[in-house]
């Protein structure tokens, strides 16, 4: 055997594990741009001791330790990376610098001033705000931000970014600006302006209105006292400028008898037409607590409070069709079968620990439990899907009558705490119906235009008008008192009761002349005269002396002087 052939053997051998000394102390890095998978030019790897090697697309180091370098490149988030001898590594880096261009989404046009934020963990990382191009520039980006566009006139946008060093935004508009007037073109300051969602604004004095957060579906309702609703679909192009109708609303109350036998309501509706009537009062909930539909509201069904007399869709539906107005009557705390089966919620005998009751036995439930106001808020709410054009809620206040010493209300009974409850009750409830096409009335005591206190029940005008679109106080001449504006028998006097209540009313509250539709008395009660048709025809001339052009007539059977009413063609107007 040679020298040769025994040593090239190791000479080989050699050479190759110095060859994979050399692989072994060796690293490689490809670097490349993450949104477009390209190799960066120049980029820079920084060692802790300050050495910057910089290279383009990938290069090779020798290494014989784990060594901590910052990869760097223009506009990239840095990168800081432990290399291991011997290990190859491709990286990518983001860019730090975000760029794009933010327009209406309608219009394809520029959006200045928009807020452009890039949020890590819910904190803000960087901020600034669109040029009058559109244009923005926003930096540093961290890769795992997300990115919120911010308008006040727009939707609101949030982007999560990956990669993307662009990113164009198109943004929906979700506000509404417009101007709202009456039929002359004089404004309506006021008004209340709503979108389906719940989003709502009052009109200014000049009846402008700007309404921010509107869906991109729906509808938008405007809703005035003395003006019919105007209802439009979404989406709709600002400005707006919307002219209201005025509305008159002469309506004759229907029970829940009549509305459940067929025969009954059909004769009080055949005179309707060519009649002042051009509205009806429908019971949905009376004062025996019974629920007169077959609602779907949970709680109604559990406490066996449903008594299903009549369709209301159905009779809605056919009043509409011959423009008929339709009102839906619910009482709200007078309720014993919600007592009977939520003692709980009632007004409770603080002698005998039991529910408390009125002189004829009648249970009461206390107007301070949210509990009830929701029940009776989901019903009309129900109500207002079955297309009712108002929902009227009666009973809206504390008892009045029975040993009220005993009465027990779970804190104490002040006027201040009365008419709060009364007040929120309503705000809650007029809340609920403003994204719906349906307005809130409510039923007060007739003394509540005269009375400067509650009197006792909660209700009290300037509290209660803000919170309502009609306020419906029962000017029945009989039910004043012997000596009242200075009639021994207040009853004999129809016209003048009616006129001084409503201008007193009036004088009390700048929105009192809109907002206030009175119940009027076509039955007789107590001393002085039979009420027949001359008396009807006093006090809706008494109305329309006072301003007035929409009132209620009240007979608790259903049953009208016709002939008083024939005058003067149908509609709403």
């Amino acid at each position: 055997m040679s020298i040769a052939s025994i040593l090239l053997p190791l000479l080989l051998a050699g050479a190759s594990l110095a060859y994979l000394s050399y692989q072994r102390n060796h690293v490689s890095i490809t670097a490349l741009d993450a949104a477009t998978r390209k190799p960066l030019q120049h980029a820079e790897l920084i060692f802790a001791d300050g050495t910057v090697r910089s290279f383009s697309g990938s290069v090779r180091l020798s290494i014989r330790r784990p060594t901590i370098v910052h990869l760097h490149c223009a506009d990239c988030i840095p990168q800081t990376i432990t290399l291991e001898p011997g290990r190859q590594y491709v990286l990518q880096l983001v860019h730090a610098v975000l760029r794009g261009t933010v327009v209406d989404r309608s219009t394809q046009k520029p959006i200045p001033g928009v807020h452009v934020v890039a949020l890590v963990g819910g904190q803000e990382v960087a901020g600034t705000t669109t040029a009058a191009d559109g244009t923005y520039i926003l930096q540093p980006v961290p890769a795992n931000a997300t990115i919120v566009f911010q308008h006040g006139d727009y939707a609101q946008v949030e982007v999560r970014r990956a990669v993307q060093p662009v990113i164009d935004v198109a943004l929906r508009p979700d506000s509404v600006r417009g101007q709202i007037q009456d039929s002359s073109g004089k404004p309506v300051a006021g008004a209340l302006v709503a979108a389906s969602g719940g989003v709502t604004t009052i009109t200014a004095h000049d009846g402008s209105f700007v309404l921010k957060g509107v869906p991109e579906t729906g509808l938008l309702l405007v809703k005035a006292p003395g003006f019919q609703v105007k209802t439009l679909t979404l989406p709709l192009a600002s400005p707006l400028e919307l002219k209201l109708a005025p509305l008159s609303v002469r309506a004759i109350y229907l029970n829940a008898d009549v509305l459940s036998h067929p025969e009954a309501l059909q004769e009080r509706l055949a005179w309707l037409p060519g009649s002042l009537v051009n509205a009806v009062v429908l019971d949905l909930k009376d004062s025996t607590g019974h629920v007169f539909y077959d609602s779907h509201v949970a709680l109604a069904r559990q406490i066996g409070a449903v008594d299903p007399r009549y369709d209301p869709k159905q009779l809605v539906a056919q009043l509409k069709h011959q423009g008929i107005y339709t009102i839906g009557r619910i009482v709200v705390f007078e309720d014993p079968v919600l007592a009977a089966a939520h003692p709980e919620w009632a007004v409770r005998n603080r002698k005998t620990g039991g529910v408390w009751q009125t002189w004829t036995d009648v249970a009461w439930m206390n107007a301070n439990q949210p509990e009830v106001w929701d029940y009776n808020i989901a019903l009309a709410v129900e109500a207002a899907g079955f297309g009712f054009d108002e929902i009227q809620f009666d009973y809206v206040r504390f008892p009045s009558d029975g040993p009220l010493n005993d009465a027990d209300f779970g804190m104490p009974s002040t006027m201040e705490s009365r008419v709060a409850a009364i007040r929120s009750f309503l705000h809650r409830a007029h809340l609920a119906l403003a994204p719906t096409p349906t307005v809130l009335a409510a039923d007060v005591f007739g003394l509540t235009v005269w009375a400067e206190d509650d009197s006792g029940i909660g209700q009290q005008l300037e509290a209660l008008l803000p919170e309502v679109d009609y306020l419906c106080p029962m000017i029945y001449p009989s039910h004043f008192a012997a000596g009242s504006m200075g009639f021994a028998i207040p009853n004999d006097h129809p016209y003048e009761v009616i006129l001084w209540s409503l201008q007193r009313g009036a004088k009390r509250a700048e929105t009192a002349a809109a907002k206030l539709r009175p119940w009027l008395q076509d039955f007789s009660y107590g001393p002085g005269i039979d009420y027949g048709p001359n008396e009807v025809k006093a006090q809706i001339q008494a109305v329309q002396d006072a301003g007035g052009t929409s009132w209620l007539l009240w007979n608790a059977d259903s049953v009208y002087h016709q002939e008083a009413l024939q005058n003067g063609g149908a509609g709403v107007h």
